[in-house]
């Protein structure tokens, strides 16, 4: 499969995807968890896959979140949350004091963040949708709890390599006065969707 090169121009207006995207699912997490949600500028970068661990944290466990998007452009999208995160927003999820003693998550735990990640990544889609005019329909999400490469290697076996190369987004969160939470997400598009997204967005 080739590789696919994008100028500044494209860059640009993936960036600005992200950004839409990314405030969208802002609000829709904040109205979630019932308290305000900044979430930082998500850096947008179309990378190969093979190079996906140069970029998240390799350093410990992740819990990720996938599922498909089918009808007019076909992938798959994928968070991948940190351990410290995920325990410090299932805390929150749960409304409950975090316990440094436990170190594995429970499945009330691994439910709530899968919730969270489904709203997180429908949120980010249907904004997509709108600018596109497009018909995006989100799949149920699947959870896994590993170290990151057995996650994406997961990931991948579930369905199947369509293509070499990911769009990525690094984003931040942040409770107003609390820490900050790190979530990567990933979309892994089917060999024809990084051209509709370009030429959706005037650029291909």
């Amino acid at each position: 499969m080739l590789e696919m090169k994008i100028n500044k121009e494209q860059k640009d207006a993936l960036q600005e995807m992200a950004n839409i995207g990314a405030g969208n699912a802002s609000t829709a997490l904040s109205q979630m968890i019932q308290r305000k949600i900044q979430m930082g500028i998500p850096k947008a970068e179309l990378i190969n896959l093979e190079d996906v661990t140069n970029h998240i944290e390799k350093e410990q466990e992740v819990v990720g979140i996938f599922l498909r998007i089918s009808k007019e452009l076909p992938s798959y999208v994928m968070l991948l949350i940190p351990k410290d995160s995920a325990f410090s927003i299932a805390d929150e999820l749960l409304q409950r004091q975090h316990d440094s003693s436990v170190e594995i998550l429970s499945e009330i735990d691994k439910s709530s963040l899968s919730e969270l990640g489904n709203v997180i990544m429908c949120a980010f889609f249907d904004s997509l949708s709108e600018l596109f005019q497009m018909s995006l329909i989100p799949g149920p999400p699947k959870i896994a709890y590993d170290m990151p490469d057995a996650i994406i290697d997961y990931v991948l076996i579930q369905i199947g390599q369509v293509a070499n190369q990911i769009l990525f987004f690094n984003v931040d969160l942040k409770e107003e006065d609390k820490k900050n939470f790190k979530i990567d997400m990933l979309l892994i598009p089917e060999p024809q969707s990084i051209d509709i997204i370009l030429d959706k967005l005037g650029v291909k």
